[in-house]
Formats: C-alpha cells, structure tokens, sequence
C-alpha cells in the first residue's frame, strides 16, 4: 500500500544504488533478457536490503554499453551477505546459456549525498505527457 505526503504517493527508495551496464551479442539477446528477467531481478530482489530493480535500452548514446541495470539498495550490506554469497555460487542454466553472449561489462555502487533521503520530485504537473 503506498504511503502519502499528504498530496502525493511516496515511493520507499534506497539511499546506495548499484548501476550496472553490459553489452550482449547481437542477436543473444532474448537468451540474456530472459535470465536478467526471469531469474537474475526475482533471485537478488529475494536479498533483504534490496529495495527495487529498473532496466533500460540504450536509445541514444555514446560511450556506453546498450544494457542498463539501476539497483536500489538500502545499503551495500546486501551485496556481503551470505544470501548473495550463496545466490552467485549455486549453478545456473539460464546464467550459463547467457554469459558466454555478455562482451562488456560495468558495474558501480554508488551512495546518496543529495537530499540526504529521499528524491527531488516534480509535483508541477508541467510536464510532458507520454506520447505512446
């Protein structure tokens, strides 16, 4: 249930984000997008301290790699437990089919130093509307 401000919905996030950014071979695609979806996100958001997970598509862009992970976390404390530990050892199918096909990656762990908690919003209400 979503919490409130009194006006607007509050949405919980994590103070630590973890970005990950991988390249895929060409047409190895839906074998990768199958076991970051169907196993990799369920599998790490199970991980107390996990808070969300969004992925992106490149649309534009130079001087990065075509996938983007956005881990929301409530610290790094997730990414030592044992959970996670145990989580990357066990075998993996999916993971397996996948990996061979990821020919760069780049991963980050970032903390929060503005605001403190929390995220700026926009609560004008003057933005753009979707267009699809």
């Amino acid at each position: 249930m979503a919490e409130f401000d009194g006006k607007h919905p509050i949405q919980h996030i994590g103070n630590t984000i973890l970005v990950v950014m991988m390249e895929v071979d060409q047409g190895n695609e839906e074998e990768f997008d199958r076991w970051y979806n169907d196993e990799h996100l369920p599998e790490r958001l199970e991980i107390p301290g996990y808070v969300s997970a969004r992925r992106f598509k490149l649309q534009e862009g130079e001087g990065v790699l075509d996938y983007l992970c956005i881990w929301e976390l409530e610290d790094a404390s997730p990414l030592e437990s044992e959970l996670y530990k145990s989580q990357r050892s066990r075998p993996s199918k999916l993971r397996d089919a996948a990996g061979p096909h990821i020919r760069q990656r780049a991963r980050g762990l970032y903390n929060q130093i503005f605001p403190l908690v929390g995220a700026f919003e926009d609560h004008s209400g003057n933005y753009a509307k979707p267009t699809a």
